[in-house]
């Protein structure tokens, strides 16, 4: 049954939340997330990756105010959906678990590289120029919460947001058709796209048996909202 909008309430996350968050991130993305499927890591180590990447004092985006939450009022406020974002000029390298093995190095070093092709039109818009544009890393909807409006008012809180710390500039990677959809109703335009299978380095396919199309959307911003 789908929920009614009234019922679902967004707020700020709060930096206690962290760690639901990151688990909140992986229970909706793991299964479902095309991109995700192309790290071949379980699910506890996604979380242990995130924890390390995402959880620290200089990268965590909900102490610094870019995570909101969607929230099911009649369920005890349960978290049923979820928008991350970040500034990728200011917040620099991520960490990543200090026991990594060579193998999930390859494929962190793999998707870094895919995420630099991908993001080449924004570095060449922005240059290294922090608090100009902020980065959607993830937007999700919990199963049974979708088509209600919940990922379009997740989007509409970060962009509010954005204009009002005066950012100039918003972008997302886009990995399914819903969400680009999504983006594209809020006036994002889609740069460019990447095909993940043929997407190479150094002569080699990193995900050469994925059929996944990746579109970078952008939007300019003002400070009167749209």
């Amino acid at each position: 049954m789908q929920k009614d909008r009234s019922d679902i309430h967004i707020d700020q996350a709060h930096p206690d939340e962290t760690d639901a968050v990151l688990r909140l991130y992986i229970d909706l993305f793991y299964d479902r997330e095309p991109l995700t499927r192309c790290f071949g890591l379980s699910k506890d180590r996604m979380l242990a990756f995130a924890r390390s990447m995402y959880g620290g004092a200089h990268s965590n985006p909900i102490s610094k105010g870019f995570c909101w939450v969607a929230r099911d009022r009649p369920a005890a406020n349960k978290a049923v959906g979820f928008i991350v974002c970040d500034d990728p000029v200011a917040e620099g390298n991520q960490q990543v678990p200090e026991n990594i093995s060579e193998k999930e190095m390859e494929v962190v070093s793999a998707v870094t590289a895919l995420m630099e092709e991908i993001r080449k039109p924004v570095k060449q818009r922005i240059g290294s120029e922090a608090g100009k544009c902020l980065h959607i890393a993830a937007v999700g909807v919990a199963p049974g919460y979708e088509g209600a409006g919940i990922a379009t008012n997740l989007l509409q809180a970060a962009l509010e947001h954005a204009t009002a710390r005066e950012f100039a500039h918003v972008f997302s990677e886009c990995t399914s058709t819903g969400s680009r959809r999504c983006h594209e109703k809020l006036g994002f335009q889609c740069l460019h796209s990447v095909a993940v299978g043929e997407f190479s380095v150094d002569g080699e396919r990193p995900f050469g048996q994925n059929n996944l199309d990746i579109h970078l959307l952008w939007k300019d911003l003002s400070k009167r909202a749209d």
